[in-house]
Formats: C-alpha cells, sequence, structure tokens
C-alpha cells in the first residue's frame, strides 16, 4: 500500500477538521471540542500545581496558580469565540473580521491585567492571614496600602499596554490627562482631599484595622472596620457602622486607646472619721499590696496618699499603672484592686465611709440639711 493509500490518522483528522477540510460546522465543533480539550487539560494541571504548592505553604506561586486559571480558562474561550465568528462569515457572507488581530490582542492585554489584580489580590489576602498569625512583619493597614498601590499600578499598566497594542500615541494621553486633572481638581476637591487624606493615613498609620479609635470633635468612638480611598467605616461599640470621610482624619484630633503602654488606676477613697488612728496602718497596706502586684508597672509611680478631711470622710488617694502587654484586661484587674482594699480597710476593723444627712427640726420644719459624719446617738 503507497503512502498516498494510508488511513488517516485520528491526529491528522482532527488537523484537518480545524482547517475546515470537512464544512465549515465540522470546523468550528472541532475549534469547540479543541477548546474543552484544552480547559479540561488545563484546569487538571493547575489543580494538581495548586495543591502541590498548598502542601509547601508557598504563598507566591499559590496565588499565581490560582489567580491564573480563570484569565486562561475564558481568554481561550474568548479566542474560540472569535475564530468561530470569523469562520461563520467567511463561509457565509464571504467576508473577515475586521482587525482580527487587534481585538485578539485587546482580549490577552484585558486577559493580563485581570490576571494581575487576581494575583495581587489573592496575595495581599493570604498575606493577612499570615499577619493575623504574626508570621509577617506587615500590618493588615501596611498591606492594605500595598494593595491598592498595587492595584493603580496594574491599571496604568494595562492602560499602556492597550494604548501600545492598538497604536495610539503616550504623549496624547499625557496631554489629555494633565488637562483632565485640572479639570477633575476644582470639580472635585472635596473627592480629592478625602483621597489624599486617606493616602496620608496609610503613610502616617495613627491607626490602622481593627484598632480602637476616638474622635472626641466628633464624639465617635469605636473601630476601625475599613480604610477605604474616599471614607473609613468605623464600628461603634453599639456595632453601628459610621463612614468618615478620610479628610476629617487631617483636620482634627484621633485618639487610639489601643496603643495606650499603660492604663491608669485611679480612684479616691474615703473612711469614716472614727478610722484615723489606723489610717496610717491601710495607707502602707494598700501601698505594699500594690507594690507586690504581678500586673502594676513598678517602674511608674504608685501613689497612695492622704489627702484631705473631706465634709464626710478622711479622703485617700490611690494611684497606679497597670501594664497592657500583662495580658491581664483592665474592668478584671480594677474589680481585683478595689475588693482587695476593701479587704485592707476591713482588716484593720475599719469602714468605707458613706455620706449622711442630719436633719435639724423644729416644730414641722426642717432648719438645716448638710451631709455630715455620722454622730452618735443622743439618745
Amino acid at each position: 500500500m503507497n503512502e498516498e493509500q494510508k488511513p488517516l490518522s485520528a491526529f491528522h483528522m482532527c488537523a484537518q477538521a480545524l482547517e475546515g477540510n470537512y464544512g465549515i460546522l465540522v470546523q468550528i465543533i472541532g475549534i469547540i471540542l479543541f477548546v474543552v480539550i484544552f480547559n479540561f487539560f488545563a484546569t487538571t494541571l493547575l489543580t494538581k500545581l495548586r495543591n502541590y504548592f498548598k502542601k509547601k505553604q508557598n504563598v507566591w506561586s499559590l496565588s499565581f496558580i490560582s489567580a491564573l486559571r480563570k484569565p486562561l480558562y475564558y481568554y481561550v474561550w474568548f479566542v474560540a469565540a472569535i475564530c468561530a465568528i470569523d469562520i461563520f462569515s467567511v463561509g457565509f457572507f464571504a467576508f473577515h473580521l475586521t482587525n482580527t488581530h487587534l481585538i485578539l490582542s485587546i482580549g490577552a492585554v484585558l486577559a493580563f491585567g485581570w490576571f494581575l489584580l487576581r494575583w495581587n489580590h489573592k496575595v495581599v489576602h493570604a498575606m493577612m492571614e499570615l499577619s493575623e498569625q504574626h508570621q509577617v512583619p506587615f500590618t493588615p493597614g501596611k498591606l492594605d496600602l500595598i494593595s491598592k498601590l498595587a492595584t493603580i499600578s496594574i491599571i496604568f499598566v494595562t492602560l499602556f499596554l492597550l494604548m501600545d497594542v492598538t497604536g495610539r500615541n503616550m504623549q496624547t494621553l499625557i496631554a489629555f490627562g494633565g488637562i483632565g486633572g485640572l479639570a477633575l481638581a476644582f470639580a472635585s476637591q472635596q473627592v480629592i482631599a478625602n483621597f489624599f487624606g486617606g493616602l496620608m493615613v496609610y503613610m502616617t498609620q495613627p491607626f490602622t484595622i481593627g484598632e480602637w479609635v476616638n474622635i472626641p470633635e466628633r464624639k465617635i468612638e469605636g473601630h476601625i472596620e475599613e480604610i477605604g480611598w474616599y471614607m473609613t467605616c468605623i464600628r461603634t461599640f453599639e456595632k453601628r457602622p459610621i463612614y468618615v470621610p478620610n479628610s476629617i482624619f487631617t483636620q482634627t484630633i484621633v485618639m487610639t486607646p489601643s496603643r495606650m503602654s499603660h492604663e491608669r488606676f485611679h480612684h479616691t477613697i474615703g473612711l469614716r472619721y472614727r478610722d484615723i488612728k489606723c489610717i496610717k496602718s491601710i495607707l502602707d497596706g494598700i501601698k505594699l499590696m500594690l507594690l507586690k502586684h504581678p500586673h502594676i508597672d513598678q517602674h511608674l509611680k504608685i501613689e497612695v496618699f492622704f489627702i484631705d478631711f473631706g465634709p464626710s470622710a478622711l479622703t485617700i488617694e490611690v494611684s497606679a499603672y497597670m501594664s497592657i502587654t500583662s495580658g491581664a484586661t483592665f474592668p478584671a484587674l480594677r474589680q481585683e484592686l478595689l475588693l482587695k482594699i476593701a479587704d485592707i480597710v476591713a482588716q484593720y476593723e475599719a469602714e468605707i465611709a458613706a455620706p449622711t444627712n442630719l436633719v435639724e427640726l423644729k416644730g414641722d420644719l426642717i432648719l438645716k440639711n448638710s451631709d455630715l459624719q455620722p454622730v452618735p446617738s443622743l439618745s
């Protein structure tokens, strides 16, 4: 049997079908089948690579593979659709689609930009998880800033590539951008102020996502939930979201209580006047208790003084500082300290004084009503 009489292999038959030797319909079906098979093998390969890099905990490679799948999948279908439409138009209308290569190039640039945006998103998401586990030296605020700057860069790169493949002049875009930017500067001053306000928040970092902030002038207090381009979302302690324009943070005082190194324990205590004999021992006992307490910072002032003969009590002032890094919560520590002070007072058979009203009566008239120290019974 000579070479011309040999039966065609499956590969040759598929190639001829794709070339249109068996008709337009078969050619279009062949293109569709080719795309389905290609996407099947590509998806299988990418899935195996994804599982491999997931076991290796390689963030960059894992995010690269995960970001590549959808843009590649849809771009292959886009190419197949353009080819099928071109074949259909040639077979039935006897003309080719105009600028087919330009359309495919634009599609490739858009798919590439989409891939970069997905890669950026997945890398930042993975870094956020590592940041929560303290495995990377980046805070959520810094990662959010990096993500936004990368997004802007990707958009500009995509626009420049689109201009390059379409043959547009870069200088035209730059000149138009300068004129348009000047017009926008006058038309949207508040938008620009909020944008640069958000940029300054990212750069100076007076607070980051998740931190507790307080804006006294606006009477706003809560936790930072999101720092956007235009506004920042603060979730109050009542779980109400408040959206604050970013320009506010450049014009007002912002307190960040979550960054406090210490919290102050400051209380005044009143003892009965009859307990003045043991007040020195009570002062020494309270101070000794504070000096021995593991959550009280011994490097800062610990003050326990008898400061005043009050109208109804002997006034003692107690001041100390709890280290936030000690792991104890301030409400629990404050409760513990107050109870220990009460035990020390009771140890010396003294009592916390309470204001008492002494009313002098003459007939049915009230002659005097004042807060005085309890007096012995007149009987």
